[in-house]
């Protein structure tokens, strides 16, 4: 026997967010902006622009980000 309760089969409702939640959600945002920030970056530097492609990158890394996001908390 578990000690745990037994769950409702069928049960509509989502679970209880965890603290650990918002956390893997800001690291998917952070992360997302920091990697295509860096992409953009070395564009920049590979194609010798001063700053053309590192805000792209990060608009880019924002926007994604988000997507990812709403993809993963999306209760259907």
């Amino acid at each position: 026997m578990s000690s745990e309760p037994a769950s409702k089969k069928g049960s509509s409702a989502p679970p209880a967010p965890r603290e650990s939640d918002g956390w893997a959600l800001f690291s998917t945002l952070l992360a997302g902006v920091l990697v295509w920030s860096a992409i953009g970056w070395g564009a920049d530097r590979l194609l010798g622009f001063q700053a053309l492609f590192l805000p792209i990158g990060a608009v880019l890394g924002m926007v994604g980000s988000i997507y990812l996001i709403v993809a993963k908390t999306r209760h259907l």
